[in-house]
């Protein structure tokens, strides 16, 4: 063999090992990693809450925000590995101005759906509490078992426009013959179970996860009526939702929590959640 013929031998089994070398690399590089910009990006949501009532949003003595909804979110954000779920309280009003100007992504206060509410904001496809309404009544009152028996009774009313008011004005123009009695009045919650107690008023509606604790607290001693889930849906809507916005990512956010919300369903974990935090099922 010539000098010549040896050299080119030589270059070619050179070439032939440095592209064999280079083809694995390559293929080690595409199975181990991926440049940074074709990784999933981690979108931040925002989620606006006034902070109250308990057991729905509180602070709890770590100081940071808890509750039956807080919690819920905190289960929806571990199934949903695109989005990196936080929180702010703000004033109640607040939330839904935050939504407006895009500081919000989520608002989550026990929201309920109504008219002007979802002309404006998106509601969840799935609701995550069903409120459970019964009728307040003075302690061992028997006259009272369903709504059909409020007529003639006294109710007092606050006038901006609750779910009470429009009950009463509802039912009202059904039994023109024999109506529900109003009493309009700004009194807080607790003035309002102490005339009942008194016997001052007949009656009112609350949730009843709300008044677990209201006689241990204040000392009223009170009765409730269950009502049938027909009865409730004549009082108000019961169902809570979370809210995006119509616009921009809104949509897709709002999917995504529906998804999310059926799978806590189906494997039992938000009816655990509501056990825990309401201490009964209020999940449907």
């Amino acid at each position: 063999m010539n000098r010549k013929k040896s050299i080119w031998i030589l270059t070619l089994i050179t070439v032939l090992a440095s592209t064999l070398l280079l083809a694995g690399c390559g293929k080690e590089s595409d199975g181990t990693s991926a440049p940074a910009s074709d990784k999933q990006k981690v979108q931040k949501l925002l989620v606006g809450t006034s902070g109250g009532p308990k057991p729905y949003v509180y602070l709890n003595n770590n100081n940071n925000l808890d509750g039956y909804d807080i919690a819920v979110l905190k289960e929806i954000d571990k199934l949903l590995p695109q989005y990196e779920i936080e929180f702010e309280a703000t004033e109640f009003s607040s939330i839904f101005a935050g939504i407006d100007s895009g500081r919000y992504q989520i608002g989550a206060n026990n929201i309920t759906k109504k008219p002007e509410r979802e002309e404006k904001y998106l509601f969840g496809n799935e609701y995550y509490y069903f409120n459970k309404t019964v009728v307040v009544v003075k302690k061992g009152r028997t006259d009272i078992q369903s709504i059909g028996d409020l007529a003639g009774k006294t109710i007092p009313v606050s006038p901006g426009g609750g779910f009470e008011q429009l009950f009463v004005e509802q039912f009202n123009k059904e039994h023109p013959d024999n109506k529900i009695h109003v009493t309009y009045t700004d009194q807080d919650r607790v003035k309002t179970y102490q005339d009942i107690a008194a016997g001052t008023v007949d009656f009112t509606f609350a949730e009843r996860v709300m008044l677990k604790d209201i006689e241990q607290d204040y000392g009223i001693p009170l009765d409730t009526v269950e009502l049938s889930k027909e009865d409730i849906l004549k009082v108000q809507d019961p169902k809570a939702y979370f809210i995006f916005s119509k616009t921009g990512d809104g949509p897709a956010i709002r999917d995504a929590f529906d998804g999310a919300l059926r799978t806590l369903l189906a494997n039992g974990r938000l009816k655990e959640i509501s056990n825990q935090y309401l201490e009964a099922d209020y999940t449907r």
